[in-house]
């Protein structure tokens, strides 16, 4: 899928800034490098050669970048230096096959997995990520994203953080996540903007963030806040004289006066332009003008548009968005027409893309929900788990000369007369209300304005009552999506009003209706934990059990051995053993 065809401007086809992270060049080069031989190569210093690297790879010139990535290794295993043999491991992958490539990105994190230099092995996960990403591989290229971030924040390497940042952005815009896209987008703007002279010696970045928040808020029709992002974009590109990128800000701008109902300055502009493009990117061009064509009435015209797209897409095979929208025009003609062929064979496309667009979109929406969150949550809990340590090591001492024997005695009993006690307030207060009632006399938040807030609270109560916080998929950009309203509004109101988090909100609820439906449904107690853990949608047995704890202070073993006891003792009573 073409990652410019979705409005991203990541060109994760090629690995440019990946460069700058392999090694700063200061514009060695030597116009003769080409005639070196291997021992003249390796008689350089690795910075020359990584040098030469980069100026083979600017020239296209992959016959001298491999002969140099050969020298390049041979001089960096005789010297047993495993970061230089990352490096020429990193130039070889650019200009091999994917699988190959593949092979050397695993052999760079194999090579530096045990080095502290601030990119490694970080950026073999990196280039993985970006090889599956152009594979169409949207999972492993997250798994492989997420690893590298894990890495880049452990190292506190806030560089490749905003790289990957970008990354992750845009498989989240690909698959529907365009709330939490346009905040990862602005996260890596801001982080950007602390450099000194940005807008000149991060240009490439910085053009690139602003072309993807421009159409990150045009896909979530927030008209000003595009119209900012493509004004400083044209803005940019005529200061640096960068015909290109100031097209392409012209043509989203042209999109906005579509969404404005401007449609015949949207249409001029468009037409002027969209010659200049191919494949995916004058696909999208094309749709906007067969929707413009409608609006004025030129049905014919703009059935030539869909039309057009049609044939593009026989060729490059790579759907976008408004896909599904240009096949529904094209049987709806066909329909009208009474061309059967015509309309099974668009039926039969449309059915194909919608379902290359919705592969793995599931997965995926798990996976990126946490992929901006987790990296700092595991990075208190590894600081959380040395400060237990400690702890732990202090209570045993102290233990010891106490008597360990007698207090964890102690403490066992304890314990288990606490948990006895919750376990019957549990069982014994009957059902639970459902909905989670909004704290009362708090302060309303300022940051939302009142009518918003009454309109969320009111959706929230309907979610509640309904099955939808069941879904293992759920998170805070989706939910807010399907509430109408954004992710920031959402939380604040949740935090304020609900006086928890947005991850404990939905786990209370759904713990609620957990011990609910076990309690009134038998069948249940067959599950086991990792069904039970499914069927409430959690995604797995841990996490259910350590909710269902923080809830009710017992745990589900305990829980369900008690009913199950119950429930034996009842049907003996009752004469049914």
């Amino acid at each position: 899928m073409n990652l410019t065809g979705t409005y991203q401007k990541n060109n994760l086809g090629i690995f440019p800034f990946l460069l700058a992270l392999v090694f700063f060049l200061d514009g060695f080069s030597q116009n003769n490098s080409g005639h070196l031989n291997a021992t003249e190569i390796r008689s350089l210093t690795f910075k020359e050669i990584s040098d030469l690297e980069n100026q083979a790879w600017n020239q296209d010139n992959m016959v001298q970048l491999r002969k140099l990535t050969q020298a390049h290794e041979q001089k960096a295993k005789a010297e047993n230096n495993n970061i230089e043999i990352a490096r020429a491991f990193y130039y070889r992958a650019l200009f091999e096959e994917p699988k190959i490539a593949l092979l050397y990105a695993d052999s760079i994190i194999q090579v530096t997995k045990n080095s502290n230099h601030l990119n490694y092995p970080t950026l073999g996960y990196i280039l993985k990520g970006h090889i599956f990403y152009n594979a169409n591989n949207f999972q492993d290229a997250l798994n492989n994203y997420l690893e590298a971030y894990n890495m880049a924040l452990a190292k506190e390497n806030t560089e490749q953080q905003r790289e990957i940042s970008l990354s992750i952005a845009a498989i989240r815009n690909l698959n529907g996540q365009h709330y939490a896209a346009a905040e990862l987008y602005k996260r890596s703007l801001k982080l950007l903007m602390r450099q000194n002279n940005f807008e000149s010696i991060h240009y490439e970045e910085f053009i690139a963030l602003l072309f993807n928040l421009s159409t990150t808020h045009l896909r979530l029709q927030e008209i000003d806040s595009a119209k900012y992002y493509v004004k400083n974009g044209i803005d940019q590109s005529l200061i640096f004289k960068d015909k290109l990128n100031f097209r392409d800000f012209v043509m989203l701008d042209a999109q906005i006066n579509y969404y404005d109902k401007d449609y015949l300055r949207a249409k001029d502009t468009l037409l002027k332009y969209v010659d200049s493009l191919e494949g995916t990117n004058k696909a999208i061009k094309l749709y906007y003008l067969g929707k413009i064509e409608e609006k004025l009435g030129n049905g014919m015209l703009s059935l030539r548009y869909f039309e057009n797209i049609d044939s593009i897409l026989s060729e490059t095979l790579d759907p976008f968005i408004e896909i599904k929208d240009v096949y529904q025009q094209l049987i709806f003609r066909s329909l009208l027409n009474e061309d059967k062929p015509k309309q099974i064979e668009y039926m039969g496309k449309l059915i194909y893309y919608d379902s290359i667009l919705s592969t793995g979109q599931e997965d995926i929406l798990n996976k990126a929900t946490i992929s901006y969150d987790i990296p700092y949550f595991r990075h208190q809990k590894k600081k959380t788990e040395e400060q237990l340590k400690a702890k732990s090591r202090y209570i045993s001492y102290a233990g010891i000369l106490a008597g360990f024997s007698v207090l964890s005695g102690l403490v066992f009993f304890v314990r288990t007369r606490r948990m006895r006690t919750r376990l019957n307030l549990l069982l014994e207060k009957g059902p639970i209300i459902q909905s989670i009632a909004p704290v009362k006399n708090l302060r309303p938040p300022s940051t939302v304005p009142e009518a918003i807030r009454i309109d969320i609270l009111k959706s929230l109560e309907e979610f509640e009552n309904s099955d939808r916080f069941m879904r293992a998929d759920l998170d805070l950009p989706s939910l807010a999506l399907e509430l109408e309203t954004n992710t920031a509004y959402l939380s604040t109101v949740i935090n304020s009003y609900k006086q928890l988090s947005f991850p404990n909100y939905i786990n209370d609820l759904k713990i609620t209706r957990a011990i609910n439906r076990i309690s009134d449904t038998p069948e249940l107690l067959k599950f086991s934990h990792q069904g039970l853990a499914k069927h409430f949608g959690f995604k797995t047995a841990g996490s259910f059990s350590a909710a269902f704890y923080k809830k009710t202070g017992v745990t589900v073993s305990e829980f369900l051995k008690e009913l199950n006891f119950r429930k034996n003792n009842t049907s003996f009573i009752n004469g049914d053993m």
